[in-house]
């Protein structure tokens, strides 16, 4: 079975395949009625549409997924300035909310918060308020060749926000729709599980 499935989905195609496999012993038997027809054209379309589903959650959840992965740290230790022996230990969350990676340098067993954060959301926040600053930092005066590094940098960190944003606001709406979707699909499993099972339970009665 599909491994997308959760739980109740497996659940739920289980007792329609239930149905499906006796619809085609009466159809067999030419006693299938038309109210059991019915019924098995329902449940395979409900298959089919929590197939089709399950395949799509996966797919948004692993865009998702690869997205957080999108951000590398390349973070080095403050002591010895390398960063051949960082071992990730932990998540933490600064002032702003922004989530940071945590390390343990083992050539100097340094532990140490490294300053940016570890996913492209928080990054983009991150960016924003560094591009502030930087505009900042020209209006009150620097030293000339940190005046031409400045304004270099701020459109090049401008056109990796430009090209970020709508890549993560379409993720969002995906996951949006999708948690929307789950409702609804859960509520659907809910009400045609309960009413399988009734039927499941007539049919038991009737054959005993």
């Amino acid at each position: 079975m599909n491994k997308a499935l959760k739980a109740n989905e497996r659940e739920l195609i289980k007792l329609i395949r239930f149905f499906s496999k006796r619809a085609e012993q009466l159809t067999e038997n030419e006693e299938l009625s038309e109210d059991q027809q019915q019924l098995t054209q329902a449940c395979q379309n409900l298959e089919k549409q929590l197939l089709q589903h399950a395949d799509n959650r996966a797919a948004i959840l692993d865009k998702r997924t690869r997205l957080e992965k999108l951000i590398e740290d390349n973070a080095q230790c403050p002591k010895c300035q390398k960063a051949d022996m960082l071992k990730k230990q932990a998540v933490t969350t600064n002032e702003h909310g922004w989530k940071l990676n945590t390390y343990r340098c083992r050539r100097c067993n340094t532990g140490f918060t490294w300053n940016r954060p570890n996913n492209p959301w928080h990054m983009m926040a991150f960016l924003e308020q560094y591009i502030k600053e930087l505009e900042e930092s020209l209006e009150h005066g620097i030293e000339p060749s940190l005046r031409l590094q400045t304004e270099t940098a701020i459109p090049q960190l401008q056109d990796s926000l430009f090209r970020l944003r709508p890549v993560l606001q379409d993720s969002d709406d995906e996951v949006e729709a999708l948690t929307e979707k789950e409702r609804e699909m859960d509520k659907l499993i809910h009400q045609f599980k309960n009413y399988l099972l009734i039927e499941k339970i007539k049919l038991d009665t009737y054959q005993e």
